[in-house]
């Protein structure tokens, strides 16, 4: 790694811009009047503790998720009301899990990072072929070309989501977590491959970082968010401070410095009390069923309501089971890339019937998870309430030769409700705790596909 060259982070001429920016799902804000100017050609590092906030305001950032409150600026203008298009050839967003087709190979889901430049008449040509291959060269997965997207690691996968989001050819680059399954060495790969794209090509980089050392290596400006909302702003030595990270994370870390750039640099302490912990639980118990990432978000948004969580099989490693226990949330874990041991879908599914409520994520299904669904059936069939969030058509998730999708539908004719988003969610979970009172337990869902 270079060592930062210096950057007027705080110039006027904002390329992204959010002004006092505030999300919630359902009744609970989670990031609270957020305001923040990124600059052409800078790279900043959003980080805090779990359920700060960081993905949030990054899915904010990203036009995934419109702010209750304020507004997000692209190049001075109101992002949600750009064209989609328009949008994807400004801004690129790699996601903690963001390949859901793993039956593309690599060349193909790099090649459609170009979508946003094609039209209706005009299919991929050899300019859209040569930025996707240079994009794989960027990412260093040129050589998996040819390779399924199914077959590779989750190292790969970030890897190929990274060179995906390259092709685009972007201003702005959007990641979160990009270094999530990637060993030591890896990780200082990408983070290196970003920085000579920022410095070559000017690209503007937002990145959600977990490890402090990290981005305080690589990031020109930090934003350390805590509870929703910011606590800190500035360089890396402003930002990474006693004071701010003992406030942010609790007495568990300490500060040092890297023996070669000075950097501030974070010490684990064994033993202190982190207080990780969020308090206020209410009396209902959600039981969440995810795995893969795809309910990181949602667990996210359920503790930050308050609920007391449960969640199931998580393979032990993806970013679901890391945020779970961060968040201590009563889990049952698998071995990374591997089938449901049986004894673990007989916990998962006791765990399902003994919550008040069940909420299956947006998740792909294969034959290894199958027993997912099936806990999740067992609890409908018992009667538990049962909330599906579908994001994505079941069938496009579906990689069992259509055994998951006719379980799924089973699920959602029981009276299962159908939610299009966290926010939906909690929507419905608050329906629940109200009883039969003004607020009932809505009959159908409102989210896609509900009839």
């Amino acid at each position: 790694m270079a060592a930062k060259a210096p950057q007027a982070v705080r110039a006027p001429g904002f390329v992204l811009e959010a002004r006092d920016v505030s999300c919630s799902y359902g009744g609970a804000d989670v990031l609270h009047q957020v305001s923040l100017g990124v600059p052409h050609g800078a790279i900043i590092g959003l980080v805090g503790p779990n359920a700060s906030g960081k993905s949030t305001l990054l899915r904010a950032l990203s036009r995934a998720l419109r702010p209750r409150r304020g507004q997000v600026l692209l190049e001075g203008a109101d992002v949600y009301a750009l064209p989609a298009a328009k949008v994807a050839r400004l801004l690129a967003v790699v996601e903690q899990e963001g390949l859901s087709d793993l039956s593309f190979t690599v060349e193909e889901t790099v090649l459609l990072g170009r979508f946003p430049h094609l039209s209706r008449t005009r299919r991929e040509g050899a300019r859209d072929w040569e930025a996707a291959r240079e994009a794989m060269r960027q990412a260093a997965v040129l050589s998996l070309s040819g390779r399924l997207v199914g077959e590779l690691s989750g190292g790969e996968r970030q890897r190929v989501s990274l060179a995906r989001a390259l092709a685009q050819e972007p201003t702005v680059l959007l990641l979160d977590e990009p270094t999530s399954h990637l060993d030591p060495g890896h990780q200082l790969e990408v983070l290196d491959r970003l920085e000579q794209l920022n410095r070559a090509a000017g690209l503007t980089i937002v990145v959600v970082l977990h490890d402090l050392n990290l981005a305080a290596l690589y990031a020109h400006e930090l934003v350390l968010l805590t509870s929703g909302r910011v606590l800190a702003r500035g360089t890396p030595r402003e930002v990474l401070t006693s004071d701010n990270l003992r406030r942010a994370y609790g007495p568990g870390v300490a500060l040092a410095s890297h023996p070669l750039t000075g950097d501030p640099q974070v010490t684990l302490i064994p033993g202190a009390e982190a207080a990780l912990a969020p308090a206020g639980r209410s009396g209902l118990t959600i039981h969440v069923v995810g795995g893969g990432g795809a309910a990181a978000a949602l667990i996210e948004a359920l503790a930050a309501a308050g609920h007391d969580l449960s969640a199931g099989v998580l393979n032990a490693g993806d970013s679901d089971w890391r945020l779970a226990g961060a968040l201590r949330v009563r889990l049952v874990e698998a071995p990374p890339f591997s089938a449901i041991p049986e004894d673990a879908h007989r916990r998962n599914q006791a765990m399902a019937l003994a919550a008040d409520a069940v909420v299956l994520a947006d998740i792909p299904f294969g034959h290894g998870n199958l027993a997912n669904l099936r806990a999740v059936w067992a609890a409908a069939e018992a009667g538990k309430k049962v909330i599906l969030l579908e994001k994505t058509p079941p069938g496009e998730r579906d990689y069992t030769g259509g055994q998951a999708s006719r379980l799924y539908a089973a699920i959602r004719r029981s009276a299962a409700l159908v939610a299009g988003d966290e926010r939906e969610v909690i929507e419905f979970i608050a329906a629940a705790e109200s009883g039969p009172g003004d607020r009932p337990w809505p009959e159908h869902g409102t989210g896609p596909g509900v009839g």
